[in-house]
């Protein structure tokens, strides 16, 4: 046996130091009371004065558009940091606080503040998120699940402005998505007129080249007609390629503004959530605070006691055994050193 095989199990040692913090708050009882009572209340007032926070959520659907020509895999947490900073820029949510005048619901002094404190409380969660994987041309189109989570003190509140957001979400992504296609169609646009102009510009050099060429030509001036026929089919392959992406590009944004939104709210939420009373709000946190205050109040006497009880106590101290005194006291014998 090594040893480390020797050494004592943790839970035992656990055990064993829980039942030494008890054994010694249990030798002073009024001080562990007093302790526990103290506890009580810093944590029953700590809870009281807190305000009773009730959260609703909408569920989004996010699906791909039918035409997209992009299959990669879209990096984990892009949902979310489009839905955190575009969806949710502060122009958008001043137009959900002044909706729902949150500046006044919040006791807030203006609407940055108010603002700020709107942020803290809404949660975004990502899951079933299948633009992690590629998409070929021919699979479906992939989708994503969204549920974005609003808390407030007042329930009718947080299901309110939950589904002010999702709303939101979903006119923001319809906005965005028509802006991204308009400026792609603005490039491509361009590309084809720059495509136009390379492939005249090279049939006008064929053209010359082929005027210019002697009745008995050489072979130098026949590989220059060659090249430049290869050069005017590449700048006509370019120019078909870019033409053919901008026809899908119009494609897309045609049916992104027939469609409408590609986010869809399947989840709107229910009407939140059973209240209790204020005498039942009290009673619950009394007894979570008096069930999270005795143990605190047995390991703070117990660890914190100065009086040397037992030979550990010497062990810790590092003193010396010398004897032993008979103790009147029942559970722990008095130890003399």
């Amino acid at each position: 046996m090594n040893w480390l095989e020797q050494e004592e199990s943790l839970i035992a040692l656990g055990h064993q130091q829980v039942r030494r913090l008890v054994a010694r708050s249990r030798c002073r009882p009024v001080t562990t009371a007093c302790l526990a009572a103290v506890i009580g209340l810093v944590i029953f007032a700590a809870q009281a004065r807190r305000p009773k926070l009730y959260e609703a959520e909408v569920g989004l659907l996010i699906t791909e558009g039918a035409f997209e020509a992009d299959g990669r895999p879209r990096p984990r947490g892009e949902l979310r940091v489009f839905v955190t900073d575009v969806a949710f820029a502060d122009a958008r949510l001043d137009g959900v606080i002044d909706k729902r005048n949150l500046v006044h619901r919040f006791g807030a002094s203006d609407r940055e503040a108010a603002r700020a404190r709107m942020r803290k409380m809404i949660e975004v969660h990502t899951w079933q998120d299948y633009f992690e994987g590629y998409r070929q041309r021919a699979d479906p189109p992939r989708t994503a699940r969204v549920t974005i989570g609003f808390s407030a003190p007042d329930p009718a509140l947080a299901l309110s402005v939950a589904r002010d957001l999702g709303e939101l979400v979903a006119e923001t992504q319809t906005a965005h998505e028509t802006q991204t296609l308009m400026a792609q169609i603005d490039g491509l646009r361009v590309a084809v007129g720059s495509a136009s102009s390379e492939s005249a510009r090279q049939r006008d050099l064929l053209e010359q080249a082929e005027r210019t060429l002697p009745a008995r030509p050489d072979l130098g001036s026949l590989l220059r007609v060659k090249q430049l026929a290869r050069g005017l089919e590449s700048a006509e392959k370019a120019s078909r390629s870019v033409a053919a992406q901008l026809l899908e590009a119009q494609l897309h944004l045609r049916t992104v503004q027939q469609i409408g939104t590609r986010v869809q709210v399947v989840d709107p939420g229910i009407p939140p959530w059973h209240t209790p009373a204020k005498s039942e709000r009290l009673v619950r946190q009394a007894v979570l605070a008096l069930i999270l205050s005795l143990p605190l109040a047995v390991i703070l006497v117990g660890a914190f006691d100065p009086t040397i009880r037992d030979e550990q106590d010497l062990r810790r101290a590092g003193l010396r055994l010398l004897g032993r005194v008979p103790s009147h006291h029942r559970r722990l014998p008095r130890v003399v050193v």
